[in-house]
Parts: C-alpha cells; sequence; structure tokens
C-alpha cells in the first residue's frame, strides 16, 4: 500500500533511509516539506509508527465522488450557463472602480503563480505566451484533458493578465489524482525558491481536494503549510459538497490556507447570496470555514477544447482564481510602495509598520480579509460558515481611502492609491493604514 512517511524533526534524507531500511520500496521524496511517499507492507507501517513516524495512507477515487478520504480531485463540476465573465463579476463586487485609480494599473508583471491543476491549454488565445514552467506529476501526457486547468488559469490571467504562470499538472484527464502528486507538486514549488528563484511562485492555486479527514499531518496539509512558512501564498477552492456543514475540502480544511467559497449574484435584489453547492464548515477540527468568498456562478472561462474555446462553469473551482490573482495583483502594489512618497514628505511605511513589507497568509486571514470585505444584509456579522469574511467591496476601499486622506488633496491621495490598488486587497491596506491613524 503507498503511504507517506515524515517525522518532525528529520530531514527528507533521514526519513528516507529509514524507511530504505526497514524494505520500503518505490520512494519518492518531497525534500522541501520532508516526507517520503512509499510502498509498505502492513508489518513495516507498524514498524515505523512504533518509532514515532506519522504514516499516512494514499487513496484514490473517481473524478465525480468525493466520499472516499484520500482522494483528490477538482470540487465536482457544476453546471454553468455563459453568463458572467470575470471583469462582470469584478464589476458586480465594486472592484473594476479601483482599476480607474491610477495609471498604468498593476498586472502581475513579474510575479508567478502556480495552478497546480489537471494541465493548461498552454496555447490558447487567453493564456498563450504566459507559461514560463511546465512538469507532469501524472502517467497522462502533459495537456488538459479534463477542461479544467486551462478555465482556473484565464480567471487568473484575467485579473493579472502579465502575471507568469507555473503549469503543474496533478490530475489526469478523468481528473483523477492523489495526495502525493499533489504534495509533490507544492514541494516542487518550494524548491524553486532555491534552485530557480525567478519563476518560482508568488502563489500558489489549488482549485482541488479530498475529504477533510481531520488530520493535520495529511501529506498535502503538510506541504502546503511548508509553503506558506516560505512566503509563498496558498489559496484553495473550499469544495462543492454543500450544503451540509462540514464539507470543507483538504487543504481548505487547514488554518492557514485560504478557503474560498462561492455564491450567487441576486440581480433582483442586486446582493447575493451563498451557492447551495458551496461546501461549508466547520471543520473536523472545528474551525470557521471558508475564508472568503467570490461569485462561483455561470462563469465564462477558456476551454481546452481549442485556442479559442470557452464554456461557462461553476464552482468553487472558479473562484479561488479570483483571489490568486488579486493576490499577485497585491503583491505587485507592495513592491511599488518604496517609489511613492506623500505630497508632505511623508514616506507611506512611516505610517504604519505593517506597510514595510507584505503581510504573511496569517495576516491575510486574520487582519486584513476581515476590513476588505462584505457580506449581504440579515446574514451574521464576522466570520460564519457558510460566507466566512464575506466578499471583497469596493466600496468599502474607497471609504477607507476617504476617511484615511480626508485631509489630502485628491492628487494626493491618488499618489498614494497607485501602488496599493490590488483589486479586493488595496482595501486591507487602507484598513491597516486606517487603524493606525485614529
Amino acid at each position: 500500500m503507498r503511504y507517506a512517511v515524515t517525522l518532525r524533526g528529520l530531514t527528507a534524507s533521514e526519513i528516507h533511509d529509514e524507511v530504505k531500511s526497514i524494505g520500503g520500496r518505490n520512494m519518492r521524496v518531497a525534500l522541501a516539506s520532508k516526507q517520503v511517499f512509499c510502498d509498505l507492507n502492513e508489518d513495516q507501517a507498524k514498524n515505523l509508527r512504533s518509532k514515532g513516524f506519522k504514516v499516512t495512507a494514499i487513496r484514490r477515487v473517481i473524478t465525480d465522488s468525493l466520499d472516499t478520504i484520500g482522494a483528490v480531485t477538482p470540487p465536482t463540476p457544476q453546471a454553468g450557463r455563459p453568463i458572467y465573465t470575470t471583469d462582470d463579476l469584478l464589476a458586480l463586487a465594486g472592484l473594476d472602480q479601483l482599476k480607474y485609480l491610477f495609471t498604468p494599473p498593476p498586472d502581475g508583471e513579474g510575479y508567478n503563480l502556480a495552478i497546480i491543476d489537471t494541465g493548461i491549454r498552454e496555447t490558447h488565445e487567453a493564456i498563450r505566451g504566459r507559461v514560463v514552467y511546465s512538469k507532469n506529476f501524472t502517467s497522462d501526457p502533459m495537456e488538459d484533458g479534463f477542461d479544467h486547468g486551462t478555465g482556473v488559469c484565464s480567471i487568473a490571467l484575467a485579473i493579472a493578465p502579465k502575471c507568469n504562470i507555473l503549469n503543474l499538472k496533478v490530475l489526469d484527464s478523468n481528473g483523477v489524482g492523489t495526495e502525493e502528486e499533489v504534495a509533490l507538486a507544492v514541494d516542487d514549488c518550494i524548491s524553486l525558491l532555491d534552485t530557480d528563484p525567478d519563476i518560482a511562485p508568488h502563489v500558489i492555486n489549488l482549485s482541488l481536494g479530498s475529504p477533510d479527514d481531520g488530520d493535520p499531518d495529511n501529506p498535502v496539509r503538510v506541504a502546503c503549510r511548508e509553503a506558506i512558512a516560505r512566503g509563498i501564498y496558498v489559496i484553495a477552492a473550499a469544495g462543492n459538497q454543500g450544503p451540509a456543514p462540514q464539507t470543507i475540502n483538504c487543504p481548505a480544511c487547514d488554518e492557514l490556507v485560504v478557503a474560498v467559497g462561492s455564491v450567487r449574484y441576486e440581480s433582483e435584489t442586486e446582493t447575493f447570496s451563498v451557492s447551495y453547492f458551496s461546501s461549508r464548515g466547520p471543520t473536523q477540527e472545528g474551525l470557521i470555514k471558508p475564508d472568503v468568498v467570490f461569485f462561483g456562478e455561470d462563469v465564462v472561462v477558456a476551454s481546452s477544447a481549442n485556442d479559442s474555446a470557452t464554456t461557462a462553469k461553476s464552482g468553487t473551482s472558479f473562484t479561488a482564481p479570483d483571489y490568486s490573482g488579486m493576490a499577485v495583483l497585491y503583491l505587485q502594489g507592495m513592491s511599488m510602495l518604496g517609489t511613492i512618497r506623500l505630497a508632505r514628505g511623508v514616506s507611506i511605511p512611516s505610517i504604519h509598520p505593517s506597510l514595510q513589507r507584505p503581510a504573511t497568509q496569517e495576516e491575510m486571514l486574520n487582519v486584513y480579509l476581515p476590513l476588505a470585505t462584505g457580506k449581504p444584509p440579515g446574514t451574521s456579522p464576522g466570520k460564519d460558515n457558510d460566507y466566512g469574511y464575506g466578499i471583497p467591496y469596493g466600496p468599502h476601499v474607497m471609504s477607507y481611502i476617504s476617511r484615511i486622506f480626508s485631509e489630502a488633496s485628491v492628487s494626493q491621495v491618488l499618489s498614494i492609491a497607485v501602488p496599493l490598488v490590488g483589486m479586493g486587497m488595496l482595501g486591507m491596506m487602507m484598513a491597516s493604514v486606517s487603524k493606525a491613524v485614529r
């Protein structure tokens, strides 16, 4: 049987040697996250456990079922009608207005986003020229035979059109993979920080998952936490197993991974409500999830059918890349902060220490996302197991700008807004400044 073996305090090489010594076979090593994947019999697994090793079984399921723990698939595809483009959805959240605060707008240039998925049709007109790294962790051809990763990628590029894409294929043409393949792909992203930092990802998008088993030592969660510890943002689909509670996918169930749910736009009332299919918390460990939501129904995305094809999709797979694209723009905005000054000669970083560097993922989850998001009227305040903190809301951002800079001229306000507009992430930055000056 296939297992992941790890033990805190040991290197991957040390774990490898121990597994080899008891007869483990077909070993694959995740150096960065310190895990070894191998074939063991029951006696060998018991032997390692007796020595304190964490030995976790790796299992598979078919694409359209998430009933078996240990499977990794995209969230069960949902039917969609071709109603909304990504630009339409940004407008519905009032985020489009932020684009016009500055010239030129941040576009993701120089930043890298890893799409760990079913593969990408790299020649598609919405994607062509953006993929800088490709790696196949499956035995299938390096293509998007399931027509999933191409659409996910197109959403992220609609938001950050000049960011570089890493195409890491972990799911086959049936949309099926294993925790081993996903963990190895995340590990590969971490390793690039040391071996090829120019293309190492700043953000990882995981529009896939397996049922939450409540195990913090799940190999995918271990790899994701290591990526986060190394400064990579990790964003994952919450899942499409709602409306029942405790249906958040793994790794979205992890405390530090940003879990993104889905909402639908209610045109009659010009508000939104959580999608019926969107997975709900709490997690098996009692955490409130998802963290945030975005419009995830009837979205027009690129299709792998040909180089100009589009299709309509619904599901949390297609909300996660919205936040991944936003995260890229946020990071680009932060990189521009050092060159911007207030007319009075006060540098932006001197306003508040948190503006001297990009927020950690933990800060994003616990400090900034709550301040940049909104929920529909009548919902409970704070974070809940349906909406999380809610959706990023443009008017909140504009309110922060107005409140903070009420004594400044319009040109001064715009000079500050220019580098900070990372779509909804601008609100997070403005909120932190607001707290400091109140």
